[in-house]
């Protein structure tokens, strides 16, 4: 019973990953604007998220910020991976006519982030390793599954 609970619970928290949108309680992108054409870009997620969504999506929010300050291409100055670790634990009971059954444990969470400083630019730059948004944008939105987004200025 136990065994078919702890299942039925991963299966069901596994549609719960951070989804890409602005920070909010279960995670997000944030960023901050360093000059015209540099910011910062930070998705922290919860820990039904895998560090390499994390990742893609921070990757995502350059390209649509980038588009959103008129820019075609990027480039990543600098990047760091990092995560918070915590435990949560979860206890079960089950009572029967002259038994009573109590399994559970503590389960570790990490809950993954990726940080981008970020520089855009109008046309292809010369002698820097810059990624197309407009390809960014579909391949990692293909990838999830993820509709168009609505660029905002």
């Amino acid at each position: 019973m136990g065994k078919l609970l702890c299942a039925l619970l991963a299966v069901c928290l596994a549609g719960c990953a951070t989804g890409y949108k602005a920070k909010g309680w279960s995670g997000g992108f944030s960023e901050t604007q360093l000059s015209p054409d540099t910011f910062m870009v930070n998705f922290a997620a919860n820990a039904y998220t895998t560090p390499e969504q994390a990742s893609d999506f921070a990757i995502l929010r350059a390209a649509d910020k980038s588009e959103a300050l008129g820019c075609d291409h990027f480039a990543i100055l600098n990047g760091a991976e990092t995560s918070t670790t915590g435990a949560v634990t979860v206890n079960t009971a089950a009572y029967g006519e002259n038994t009573a059954i109590s399994t559970g444990g503590v389960f570790p969470m990490v809950k993954p982030n990726s940080k981008l400083m970020v520089r855009c630019f109008k046309g292809q730059p010369e002698g820097v390793q810059a990624f197309d948004v407009a390809f960014i944008q579909s391949s990692i939105r293909n990838k999830y599954r993820m509709k168009a987004y609505a660029v905002t200025r």
